[in-house]
């Protein structure tokens, strides 16, 4: 009987190195006799490890071996009597899954060995090619290796089993995708999500929009990982959003990088901190003094509130009995209210304290009891509200009521009498009448004054409210306004009620009705604003004016030289017949602009045909001094036709031309205006150019401004372009040019097809 396992040359893993009377179970599944004498030659020759050789020809019988004896490892030809291939590995491997098997293999076996190596096999030896030390490294390798990932198996099984057993919710996600691809059971019920559709979920969609930011920021901070406890939301399946502190860690799973999370929810825990701390503010923000007392009456809290009211600091009452609070001939009531209170008899009172400063201060107490958690009495929290200020305010309210009645109700505006918390004291006919008009209700006594506010009014009155109780006297106005064409306007003064001391007890409020000059002003403010614009309406006409008279008035002229020079009568008459055209068209501008005088802010569309009014334009302008020296294209299609305002889009091309004529370069052979037009989807390019001076970049900006010149052009007042940018507007249009010294210009002027 003999046996065998490989792997690679080396020398044999140190636990079989040191434990040399190991006795290895070797079983060979082997049923050439020739092939197995050979193996177990080499067995015995090894010198290794001690072992007992078990050899059986046929796959049955091997099974029925392995159920009853323990196998350390077994060597396997793939071809038996009663087996053949890869079946016979696989059949071995489910009966003994953690006993290393080495696959032994004839040249027509290779493919089902390298398939069984895959499937699980620690190695394959080639027969006839191998000998004892090869073998005894194969063996011990293969029990060293099968051992070790049994090892990482069960461990592998352990962390699986914490978890999805661990109570604290926990999910995998990719390392670059943030998809979750494992999670536990405890995250399914947290959070309410099916493990299926966890697994079609990414990390990002169990966070809130708005904290997704926030997360990425933090990974990117921490690379992923942060072990330091994080807190963010996560939003359950049924729209709830529990907080949760985060803590990230890399891991393998799968074979990819990942992230494993752990995920607490924290929300109750958050909750009642929350809760303390709200609890906690409060009382510490409580302008009333709150300071709790044992069942003998010692101090064992006590707030800001009670520190501002006495005087005395925390550190200073703690330990103390609060009979320290009560002047010397009250002392004695201290001990029957102390057991009064303990015994539920005792809840709500008055008395007389004393502060720090000696200050007498009347006291509205409440006392309500602390138990334990078997309902027992361990003592009780004192609420004590200062009402020496409203006392003294109700008594000066006698006095100032009697005095102001014999004058409240002869005035016009309404008077109220607030006290220090907002409550009515006091009111004339006149803020009754005014209420009952505006908020369908009478005025009540004690009742809080913003209950006849709007809600959109309390702001702005609980601001001046509180500027008048710090002692200072405001004016301001107050809009009653129920819908677009109702409203109301009041002047309201608030003058501070102060005592003898110059304490301010409360508030005396006076409205009056601003309503009708309210209405005055927003008329004013109207015309105004009407005759304003119409001024600046006027004004851009008198640009357009002064700019635009000059074209025609500076053809006639022209054709007038050319006219005293002509001997030919019949060209003299053509030149006549031009001037006249000249003045003709003249005299239809001045009739547009008389109209356009009468319809200020109402455009006149009619339909125009571009290349007729530009035909027009170079017609009038082709017998100007300069104009003589310029050829003239017009490549607009006279097809075309628009719906658009005449007057602008003369503006336009005039000026645009005419400054085209008066900027040309006369160094050139040849100078010329071209102006053509391209259709696009929503706009016509209208496209005026010419190969003049040019305009240096760094004056773009700035063409378009009324009075700009780039100077060296005599008699240029700087209007032309300023008129063609507020004829573009007006058209709904935009204008951009290209342009540079020497190379000429391009403007193009963009109008919207419909």
């Amino acid at each position: 009987m003999s046996g065998f396992y490989s792997l690679s040359a080396g020398a044999p893993p140190d636990s079989y190195a040191h434990d040399m009377n190991r006795r290895l179970q070797i079983l060979v599944v082997e049923d050439n006799t020739g092939d197995y004498l050979l193996i177990e030659q080499m067995l015995l020759e090894i010198r290794d490890f001690q072992k007992e050789i078990l050899h059986l020809a046929t796959l049955g019988e091997a099974l029925q071996a392995l159920k009853t004896q323990k196998i350390d490892v077994v060597l396997l030809d793939l071809s038996l009597p009663d087996s053949y291939g890869i079946d016979s590995f696989s059949r071995i491997s489910q009966a003994v899954p953690q006993t290393p098997i080495l696959i032994l293999s004839g040249l027509n076996d290779m493919r089902f060995a390298n398939e069984a190596v895959k499937n699980g096999a620690q190695d394959y030896l080639m027969k006839g090619e191998f000998e004892e030390k090869l073998l005894s490294k194969s063996i011990t390798y293969s029990i060293e290796r099968k051992n070790s990932i049994e090892m990482m198996r069960e461990s592998q099984e352990t962390y699986r089993l914490l978890f999805e057993n661990n109570p604290i919710p926990m999910y995998i996600r990719e390392k670059e995708s943030f998809r979750i691809v494992g999670v536990n059971q405890s995250a399914v019920h947290h959070f309410g999500y099916s493990e299926e559709e966890f697994l079609n979920m990414s990390v990002t969609d169990l966070h809130p929009p708005e904290e997704v930011e926030t997360l990425m920021r933090i990974i990117l901070e921490n690379e992923g990982s942060f072990m330091q406890p994080a807190i963010f939301s996560h939003m359950c399946k049924d729209g709830r959003k529990v907080y949760v502190e985060c803590r990230v860690r890399e891991m393998k799973f799968n074979g990819y990088d990942c992230f494993l999370v752990l995920a607490d929810d924290i929300t109750d825990k958050r909750r009642v901190q929350e809760e303390v701390l709200f609890q906690a503010n409060i009382l510490r923000n409580v302008r009333d003094t709150i300071f709790v007392t044992d069942r003998v009456g010692i101090i064992t809290y006590w707030n800001e509130g009670a520190e501002q009211t006495f005087g005395y600091t925390s550190d200073e009452m703690l330990g103390k009995s609060y009979e320290m609070l009560y002047p010397e001939i009250d002392k004695h009531l201290v001990k029957r209210e102390i057991q009064e209170v303990i015994a539920g008899k005792r809840e709500h009172w008055q008395t007389r304290l004393i502060s720090r400063s000696d200050q007498i201060i009347l006291s509205d107490n409440k006392a309500s009891l602390i138990t334990d958690e078997h309902g027992r009495v361990t003592g009780c929290i004192r609420v004590c509200k200062d009402i020496t200020q409203s006392r003294h305010f109700d008594e000066k309210q006698k006095e100032t009521v009697a005095m102001l009645n014999s004058i409240f109700n002869t005035v016009d505006q309404s008077i109220i009498l607030l006290d220090a918390l907002g409550r009515i004291k006091a009111f004339n006919l006149t803020a009754n009448r005014q209420c009952i008009q505006l908020m369908g209700r009478e005025m009540v006594e004690n009742a809080s004054f913003s209950q006849y506010l709007l809600p959109n009014m309390m702001e702005q009155y609980n601001e001046k409210l509180q500027l008048t109780l710090d002692g200072h006297q405001v004016h301001d106005e107050l809009v009653y306004r129920f819908n677009a064409e109702s409203e109301f306007w009041f002047g309201i003064s608030f003058s501070p009620v102060t005592d003898d001391n110059n304490h301010v007890l409360g508030v005396c409020l006076s409205m009056i009705n601003i309503t009708e000059r309210k209405k005055n002003d927003a008329r004013f403010r109207s015309q105004y604003h009407e005759i304003e614009n119409n001024n600046k309406e006027l004004d851009k006409l008198i640009k357009v004016l002064s700019h635009d008279l000059r074209a025609p008035m500076n053809s006639i002229n022209g054709l007038i030289s050319l006219a005293r020079d002509e001997k030919d009568p019949q060209e003299f008459s053509k030149y006549l017949g031009m001037m006249e055209k000249s003045i003709k068209k003249l005299e239809t501008f001045t009739n547009d602009v008389i109209t356009s005088l009468k319809n200020r802010g109402s455009s006149r569309i009619n339909e125009v045909i571009p290349y007729e009014l530009v035909q027009e334009i170079i017609e009038e302008l082709r017998y100007s001094e300069q104009g003589k020296r310029v050829e003239f294209n017009n490549q607009i299609d006279q097809a075309l036709r628009l719906q658009s305002d005449p007057s602008q889009l003369q503006i336009i091309f005039g000026n645009l031309i005419s400054n085209a004529i008066r900027y040309h370069d006369s160094s050139k052979p040849q100078a010329f205006v071209n102006v053509l037009v391209e259709t696009h989807p929503l706009e016509f390019e209208f496209k005026v150019k010419d190969n003049g001076i040019g305009i240096d970049p760094a004056h773009h900006e700035r063409i378009f401004e009324t009075y700009f010149t780039v100077g060296g052009v005599e008699g240029s007042s700087g209007l032309g372009l300023s008129n063609v940018k507020d004829a573009v507007g007006k058209l709904r249009g935009r204008i951009s040019i290209d342009s540079a010294p020497g190379r000429g210009s391009v403007f193009s002027i963009f109008l919207p097809i419909e």
